[in-house]
C-alpha cells in the first residue's frame, strides 16, 4: 500500500505534494491533535523563557505541517533522480568530511531530528558518500518501507541491537556512521545529561566511539528552506574532543554535554523544525532509578520522590 501511495505522491508536482502535506498537518494540529499537548509542553519547558506563548504555538503549528511535508518527501525519495536531489538538497562544507576520511579512521556524523534528517542522509548516499545510519525499530510496515528507501539510495542500515561491533567495523572500513543524539534512550544505552536545562537520557556513543577508534566527529544539520520541498545541509568543522579529566568516562560525559549544546543551538535557530513530540525528558519527569551525576542533581524536581 505504501509503495502505491509513494508512486502517487511522486507523480504529483512537488508544490502539490507539499501543499497536501501542509493540509494534512493542518488537520493533525487542529482536528486530530495527537501529541499536540506534549509538543506544547516540551517547547515551553525548553524555550519558555525565550519564546512567548504565541510564538510557541506558531512554531508547533508549523512543525506539524513541516512533519507532514517530511512524510511526503520520504514517499517521493524512491522515485527521485540524482539531478532532482541535487536541486532540492543543498549540501555545504562537505570538504570537512572528505578531509576526515583521508585520515582513514572513519567519520561519526552527529545529527538531530531537525527537519528531514532522512532526506539529508539519503542525499549524501545518492552522491556517493559511504554512509551508514543507526536506527531504531518502528512499526513493521513503516519500518520496512523506510528501510527500503534508505537502502535503495545507498545507505547502510545499522540496527540498535548489537551495534557496537558493527559500528567499529564500519569505522575501521573508513565509512561514515550517522548517530542521531536527541532521543530518549534506555538506561543501558545512555547517560544522564543536561538538555535545555533539564535531565535527559543521552547517547554517549559519538564521544565513546571517537575515543575508542580515533574516528572524527563531525556535526551536521539539515534545515528546511522557505521554498517548500527544498533543504539546506550544513556540515560543521570537526568536533575536537576535549580531555579535561584523567578518567575516560568523565571525558565522554564532558564531550557529550558539549554536543548537546550544539544540538540546542540548532534547535534554537529553527524551533519550528525540531520534533517536539518526542518524550525527550523522561528522566526529568521520573528520575528515580537513574544514575544522575552530582553536577546535575540540582535539576531533580523537589517533589520527584513524592508519591
Amino acid at each position: 500500500m505504501l509503495n502505491v501511495f509513494s508512486r502517487f505522491v511522486a507523480f504529483l508536482p512537488l508544490s502539490w505534494a507539499m501543499a497536501f502535506g501542509r493540509f494534512i498537518g493542518w488537520i493533525w494540529y487542529h482536528l486530530v491533535p495527537f501529541r499536540r499537548g506534549l509538543a506544547m509542553r516540551n517547547i515551553n519547558r525548553a524555550l519558555g523563557k525565550e519564546m512567548s506563548r504565541k510564538e510557541q504555538k506558531k512554531a508547533i503549528r508549523e512543525l506539524f505541517s513541516n512533519f507532514c511535508m517530511y512524510i511526503m518527501e520520504i514517499l517521493r525519495i524512491p522515485h527521485m533522480t540524482l539531478e532532482e536531489n541535487k536541486k532540492l538538497v543543498q549540501i555545504d562544507n562537505w570538504e570537512h568530511v572528505d578531509a576526515a576520511l583521508e585520515r582513514g579512521k572513519g567519520v561519526i556524523l552527529v545529527a538531530t531530528h531537525l527537519d528531514n534528517v532522512d532526506i539529508g542522509g539519503c542525499s549524501m548516499a545518492m552522491r556517493g558518500a559511504p554512509i551508514a545510519v543507526v536506527v531504531k525499530e518502528m512499526g513493521k510496515t513503516a519500518e520496512q518501507f523506510i528501510s527500503s528507501v534508505r537502502e535503495n539510495t545507498g545507505v547502510t542500515i545499522v540496527s540498535r541491537k548489537g551495534t557496537k561491533n558493527v559500528i567499529k567495523e564500519l569505522l575501521a572500513e573508513n565509512k561514515i556512521v550517522t548517530l542521531v543524539i536527541d532521543q530518549h534512550l534506555a538506561k543501558h544505552r545512555s547517560i544522564v545529561c543536561d538538555f535545555f536545562g533539564e535531565l535527559a537520557a543521552t547517547t554517549p556513543a559519538p564521544a565513546r566511539f571517537a575515543f575508542e577508534t580515533g574516528a572524527t566527529i563531525i556535526p551536521a544539520v539539515i534545515s528546511r528552506k522557505a521554498k517548500p520541498g527544498y533543504h539546506h545541509v550544513k556540515v560543521s568543522p570537526p568536533f575536537e574532543l576535549e580531555t579535561p579529566y584523567d578518567d575516560v568516562d568523565l571525558n565522554i560525559r564532558h564531550n557529550t554535554e558539549r554536543l548537546n549544546r550544539i544540538a540546542e543551538g540548532w534547535i534554537r535557530e529553527n524551533p519550528n523544525q525540531w520534533w517536539w513530540f518526542h518524550k525527550r525528558w523522561k528522566v526529568q519527569d521520573s528520575p528515580d532509578g537513574w544514575d544522575i551525576p552530582d553536577s546535575l542533581r540540582d535539576r531533580i524536581p523537589v517533589n520527584a520522590n513524592e508519591s
